[in-house]
């Protein structure tokens, strides 16, 4: 009989611990949402639950947060406040060259921190090195940051890097590229790639182009990991399901990894290459990771002599940086097309983000920026000229 009740009892404590744990989680998660949702998570995965979770500065990990209201993927929203004072916060950029970072991340980081009182610690990942995002990490924990925001975009150096953080108990937002243990800001990559593929399908239909002659042309890079590269594969995903005529055959992967050559010349020279081995070529629908690979598809696209948009083919970038921008505004290229991360805004969510965290308040497991496919028809809208 005791075993009885006490097997009555279980159930029931069973019960009421599931009842108070399911809401924790979004509609449609899994009903056991991990201890610690920033440990594993795929941001490119469109189907991965987000979470709230809170930073617990005694252990050194972020935790899901039971008691947070809401939907994570829609509810938190930047509050822009004054940060304690002291309040100390290493940002490594992704680079100090490329127009991405220096017009846009990084002035972004460098304002939004000035108005917040933070003091922003800056070191630079250089990307494509190898090392210095290593050193980088090193240099954050001996200046004794409070919060770090990491933009090291090669995935293979992540759970270096965080075993470094984790070790001196230091919240870290990763940006662009999910570092385990890490909340996710960034790119929504698979989106972005869609609606790279629905603009190129338009554009396809738009211009007559016979479906059975159309090729799909993605610049990848693989040492920059797996978020990213849903840039390019939800493109070929979105165009061959609009278009189901495209053979196996045209679809094609080419490697643009910098090397010594740099990411634009890289692209052009690995582009150039393709065309020579493909001379009849046309109707392409090209796109890659970012707007300095774009350029140089479409670059070598013109030096080639296949370089009209209205047959030859197109190219749609990411990121609509300073280079894709110019590249549209100036016309007569392929290069037609940008989806926009808004990287002048980055800090304008990122900051608040940093303090939520350092308020010990809860935020959502993974982030994701707003875009939108900026074209000559809407350019202006987006970046309006600025009076000289």
């Amino acid at each position: 009989m005791e075993k009885r009740a006490l097997y009555v009892f279980t159930v029931l404590l069973v019960g009421l611990a599931l009842a108070t744990y399911v809401p924790l989680v979004q509609a449609g998660a899994p009903l056991q949402a991990p201890p610690n949702p920033t440990l594993d998570q795929d941001p490119g995965n469109p189907d991965q639950p987000v979470y709230w979770v809170r930073y617990n500065f005694e252990t050194g990990a972020y935790e899901l947060d039971p008691t947070a209201v809401g939907d994570p993927k829609t509810d938190w929203k930047p509050v822009h406040r004054q940060a304690a004072e002291g309040t100390t916060i290493c940002f490594t950029p992704e680079s100090e060259e490329f127009p991405f970072d220096t017009q846009g991340v990084n002035p972004s980081m460098d304002k939004y921190a000035k108005e917040a009182g933070v003091n922003l610690l800056v070191f630079n990942n250089a990307y494509p090195s190898t090392t210095q995002p290593l050193a980088s990490a090193d240099a954050c924990v001996t200046q004794g940051a409070d919060l770090v925001i990491s933009f090291n975009v090669l995935a293979e150096l992540a759970p270096a890097i965080m075993r470094k953080y984790n070790a001196a108990k230091i919240p870290v937002i990763a940006v662009d590229v999910t570092h385990p243990g890490a909340v996710f800001w960034g790119a929504d990559n698979c989106l972005a790639g869609k609606l790279a593929g629905e603009f190129a399908v338009k554009w396809a239909r738009e211009h007559n182009w016979p479906e059975d002659q159309i090729i799909i042309f993605t610049g990848i890079d693989p040492t920059v990991g797996g978020a990213p590269a849903c840039r390019n594969t939800a493109f070929v995903e979105e165009i061959r399901a609009q278009m189901p005529k495209i053979p196996d055959a045209n679809v094609f992967e080419v490697d643009m990894r910098t090397s010594e050559l740099g990411v634009t010349p890289g692209a052009l020279a690995a582009t150039t290459d393709w065309l020579t081995a493909h001379p009849d070529a046309k109707y392409i629908v090209a796109t890659t990771i970012n707007d300095d690979r774009a350029v140089g598809i479409a670059n070598a696209m013109v030096q080639a002599g296949r370089g009209d948009p209205t047959v030859d083919g197109i190219v749609i970038g990411k990121n609509a940086d300073e280079s894709g921008l110019a590249a549209i505004r100036r016309g007569g290229t392929p290069f037609v097309g940008s989806v926009a991360f808004f990287p002048d805004r980055y800090g304008e969510f990122l900051i608040p983000l940093a303090l939520d965290i350092l308020e010990g308040k809860p935020v959502p497991s993974i982030v994701r920026v707003p875009h939108e496919v900026i074209t000559a028809e809407n350019i202006d809208k987006w970046y309006p000229l600025q009076e000289p």
